[in-house]
């Protein structure tokens, strides 16, 4: 390689130095400096982002702390076991069964649509202060659920 470079004339040598010169500028510009440059931008963006998730999720616990601390507790109009019936009826439940259990809870077995047995289970606990105590759901025909649940009042 000496031999090759020796053998060169001055103005080779000048510009086969130039174009090294210009061809490392090239690798460290396109190869280095660009792509570090191009990560910096998206770690701002995911950051910017991550922020912005941040203030969604602070929003909404500070909106449900509120929410939990201004809302009245529920009250039973009824027996649980008339609620829970007329609930389960209201939402496209077929009751098969439902006795009265210890302490002032029922057993119940329903049937229906997947999409209307959650729900169901959380208006019982939201409107009327009565939580599902043992749950044991079944996969029935096909979109249906068979639902095997104690249910019992919420003591505050």
């Amino acid at each position: 390689m000496v031999d090759w470079w020796t053998t060169r004339s001055r103005r080779e040598q000048i510009l086969l130095g130039a174009l090294a010169g210009l061809l490392l500028i090239f690798i460290l510009w396109f190869g280095v400096a660009s792509p570090l440059r191009g990560a910096a931008r998206d770690a701002e963006d995911h950051l910017a982002r991550a922020l912005a998730d941040e203030a969604v999720v602070d929003a909404a616990v500070t909106e449900i702390a509120r929410l939990g601390e201004a809302a009245p507790a529920p009250t039973r109009s009824a027996p649980v076991e008339q609620l829970v019936a007329d609930t389960a009826a209201a939402a496209g439940l077929e009751v098969v069964r439902i006795e009265a259990g210890g302490d002032g809870g029922v057993q119940a077995v329903v049937m229906g649509p997947s999409a209307s047995v959650m729900p169901w289970i959380a208006l019982l606990l939201a409107e009327h202060a009565i939580a599902a105590r043992h749950l044991t759901v079944l996969k029935g025909d096909v979109g249906q659920l068979d639902v095997d649940a104690t249910f019992a009042p919420v003591t505050p």
